[in-house]
């Protein structure tokens, strides 16, 4: 179900911040694509489930083409609500949610499933926000006017720019890579998985934004358009984003996915 609405939000008091609640908004598309591979979720808004296990969204960008992509990514956001459910709270958040994502690549690779998919998730505790990746979609914090990306594209391209660092290769050769623009990182990978993670929580201030989103998003729009849709309020903000994209007419639009959460004393 999609969350539409100006007042959905649950409580959740940060410690040493006044922050005391998280509204939330989302939009999901099919744009250009004949087809919609990604997939997203929420955990149970229930409060006293967000007691014992705190707010969690997530964002899944399928790849297989058809309904192989659409299987995984809608596989992965279920796996990942459930393991929720039964997290150990004696267990770092950043661990858990790595861990997670290890085992969820483990049953996709040992079920057989073709294609493979992305995972953005954020997970909101008493202790501050937590969040993990694996593959290229992408999770930001809006604060102020300022937009920063928490996460890294796990694509070979940075693989290779480590390389040019190091002496390696040149910056032509790492341009002219052949495998640059293909996810080194991804639910699904034969290779196994390293999913990145914030080691610490981080508190959110008052009207602070978190964005997570598929790479149909970012692809179109710039990050000052961001910036500038993160401004509304998380409903009207996740809206925003959906009518700027859709404003391109981009013939080739991906399938395009955003969760918006926002902050509030």
């Amino acid at each position: 179900m999609i969350m539409r609405g100006n007042n959905l939000f649950v409580r959740m008091k940060f410690a040493d911040s006044n922050v005391t609640k998280i509204s939330f908004g989302c939009i999901n598309n099919q744009g250009a694509r004949n087809y919609q591979e990604d997939s997203f979720g929420f955990s149970s808004i229930d409060k006293t489930e967000i007691k014992k296990q705190g707010f969690t969204a997530m964002v899944a960008d399928g790849m297989g083409g058809l309904s192989g992509g659409a299987q995984i990514s809608a596989y992965v956001v279920s796996a990942m609500l459930e393991m929720q459910k039964k997290r150990n709270p004696n267990v770092p958040a950043g661990i858990h949610l790595a861990q997670s994502l290890r085992m969820i690549n483990n049953h996709v690779l040992a079920s057989g499933m073709k294609g493979g998919s992305t995972a953005a998730v954020v997970m909101c505790l008493p202790s501050g926000v937590h969040w993990c990746t694996a593959g290229d979609s992408r999770i930001y914090l809006a604060r102020g006017d300022t937009l920063t990306a928490l996460n890294e594209d796990t694509d070979y391209l940075n693989c290779l720019i480590e390389d040019v660092i190091s002496g390696d290769m040149t910056f032509e050769d790492a341009g002219g890579d052949a495998k640059k623009d293909a996810l080194a990182q991804y639910i699904g990978c034969k290779n196994g998985i390293n999913p990145e993670a914030n080691a610490k929580p981080f508190l959110p201030q008052d009207k602070d934004k978190i964005l997570i989103c598929s790479d149909g998003v970012y692809n179109a729009l710039t990050s000052a358009e961001l910036t500038e849709a993160l401004t509304d309020n998380a409903y009207e903000a996740a809206e925003r984003i959906e009518a700027g994209v859709l404003s391109k007419g981009y013939s080739d639009q991906d399938n395009f996915t955003a969760i918006v959460l926002g902050f509030m004393k």
